[in-house]
């Protein structure tokens, strides 16, 4: 599928479906967590596929970018790691928040979040977020005005949570996708390093 640039009426209004996804997802929690973001990122990544074509091609998968997807997942792994254990100590309700988030596990089996998390939410939500919504601001209000654009509307969307902890993760995750996005220009790493991440970080080994 040939790339075709990316339109500003487009941006908002699949922004706009994002805002409602995360709602519900996040704020009223009206059906099962990993279907519901399942569903959601599907769509968004579908839409984002539809009005701009794939965001990457085969050549994109090769060893630097499978060396920079693992390398950068094991590092904001110990981010987060290290992020956890200085919010309890500066954070009275850190350690409520984050346990919070933890128990969107016990809505379905571990073989199924895992094989969700490799093969749907977190390629679905990099060809999205990076590869749509990035690309677009780092095309239009230039690399480092777009990263930091980019970052914080996903970081934004997930307010509907109320968990600050959440927010924090989120930008903190955006930031870091983001600008392996941006040094690398290949979204290929950014998939292989949020399915890595993920994986680690709620199913093999949790920070608590």
């Amino acid at each position: 599928m040939a790339y075709r640039n990316i339109g500003t009426y487009q941006v908002i209004f699949t922004l706009c479906l994002a805002a409602v996804f995360w709602y519900l997802i996040f704020g009223v929690q009206m059906a099962n967590f990993w279907l519901s973001m399942a569903v959601a990122a599907t769509v968004l990544a579908s839409l984002s596929v539809l009005f701009q074509g794939l965001p990457f091609t085969g050549k994109d998968l090769n060893a630097r970018a499978i060396i920079a997807g693992l390398v950068s997942a094991a590092i904001l792994y110990l981010l987060f790691w290290l992020g956890n254990t200085v919010s309890q100590w500066i954070f009275p309700f850190a350690r409520g928040q984050v346990a919070s988030i933890y128990e969107i596990r016990t809505q379905g089996q571990a073989m199924v979040i895992a094989l969700v998390l490799l093969f749907i939410t977190s390629p679905a939500e990099e060809i999205f977020w990076r590869g749509f919504i990035q690309k677009w601001a780092m095309e239009k209000y230039g690399d480092l005005r777009g990263w930091l654009l980019g970052s914080c509307i996903y970081a934004g969307v997930h307010l509907a949570s109320g968990n600050f902890m959440l927010v924090m993760a989120a930008l903190v995750a955006g930031l870091f996708w983001g600008y392996l996005y941006k040094w690398e220009g290949n979204l290929v790493s950014c998939i292989i390093s949020h399915c890595i991440w993920t994986v680690g970080i709620f199913l093999l080994i949790p920070v608590m």
